[in-house]
């Protein structure tokens, strides 16, 4: 996927706020649903995604209607394996009725761009790293979702999650769903392993589809 020169424009930006990042601001469990016109609101005909504009943290998976979220307060985080948890700053911008970006920088030297595009039942995700450090390293992009109440199936390419709300499948666009070494959570969804030097990028898409017919 290949972003618009704003929207890298947004994330060279974002590296001045650096040396403010902050902790992500996490969402209440029980927070009124946001209108389905906001600027950081997806809906289509049965599902809805709310992502938190200054995280990029995605605080809502499930229903259309709002009051069917798949997700616990911790929401949809992505951080790299081997780095402190990713505490981002930044800002969304609305593509299309169907699709949001995200660009920011995390505390360890590395700008973040995200998308979501969704249609009926899924979203696909895009998250887009590159390199400010002053060294090369190995990465591998995670995406973890908090999921208090699910019952969870797969590996790190395929999860089927159920809930007592719905039930969704997350696919890994990867390789190797195996990897060595310690697991830092078996249902963490993995990018394969890239090496990057200062100022390369990589890209991890993945696919979250929630499934309709199991919904209550």
């Amino acid at each position: 996927m290949t972003f618009p020169r704003f929207f890298i424009a947004t994330a060279t930006i974002a590296l001045a706020m650096l040396s403010s990042c902050s902790a992500p601001v996490q969402p209440s469990p029980e927070r009124a649903a946001l209108p389905a016109d906001a600027p950081n609101v997806l809906t289509s005909l049965h599902l809805r995604l709310e992502i938190a504009a200054e995280t990029g943290t995605v605080t809502y998976f499930g229903g259309y209607d709002g009051r069917r979220n798949l997700l616990g307060p911790g929401g949809i985080t992505s951080s790299l394996v081997g780095m402190e948890p990713a505490e981002m700053r930044g800002g969304i911008v609305r593509v299309s009725k169907t699709e949001l970006r995200y660009a920011g920088i995390d505390q360890n030297g590395i700008v973040w761009e995200k998308s979501w595009k969704i249609d009926d039942t899924t979203a696909q995700v895009a998250l887009r790293i590159t390199s400010k450090r002053g060294d090369g390293f190995d990465a591998i992009i995670y995406s973890l979702a908090d999921l208090p109440d699910a019952r969870i199936s797969g590996d790190n390419r395929d999860l089927h999650i159920s809930t007592p709300q719905a039930e969704a499948d997350f696919h890994a666009f990867i390789v190797d769903p195996h990897f060595p070494g310690e697991q830092m959570s078996p249902y963490a969804m993995r990018s394969d392993s890239k090496r990057l030097e200062p100022g390369e990028s990589m890209e991890f898409r993945m696919s979250w589809s929630l499934k309709v017919a199991r919904m209550k």
